[in-house]
């Protein structure tokens, strides 16, 4: 009885050692998946990086070419430019009177107490 007690930890101990084996093997490939990921990942960042950076400089060049040529027009025609703001001040004042008249409650009349 105790050889066959024996046989039984031994075969344990051998199952447990394997398993621990396993388990190693599988952590070191699953390491090595994420680190490969990890470097896919930063690379198409960074190409996404490099293809938007030259568009976003366009972009900025565009946005400062069309601010110059707005105050440009500014600067040459004065008395427009204020009677278009004054114009567009007066439209959007007018909209926000109208607007805040409609979020009012109505009063409630004497029947509906």
């Amino acid at each position: 009885m105790a050889t066959n007690t024996d046989d039984i930890r031994s075969s344990m101990s051998k199952d447990i050692a394997a398993l621990q084996q396993e388990v190693s093997r599988l952590q070191k490939m699953i390491s090595a998946q994420g680190t490969e990921a990890y470097y896919e990942l930063r690379d198409r960042a960074g190409k996404a990086l490099d293809d938007a950076t030259p568009r976003a400089k366009r972009a900025v060049a565009q946005i400062r070419a069309e601010g110059a040529a707005v105050a440009d027009a500014a600067r040459e025609h004065p008395t427009a430019t204020t009677t278009a703001f004054a114009l567009v001040g007066a439209i959007a004042f007018l909209a926000g009177y109208m607007m805040a008249g409609h979020s009012q409650p109505q009063p409630r009349q004497w029947w509906q107490r």
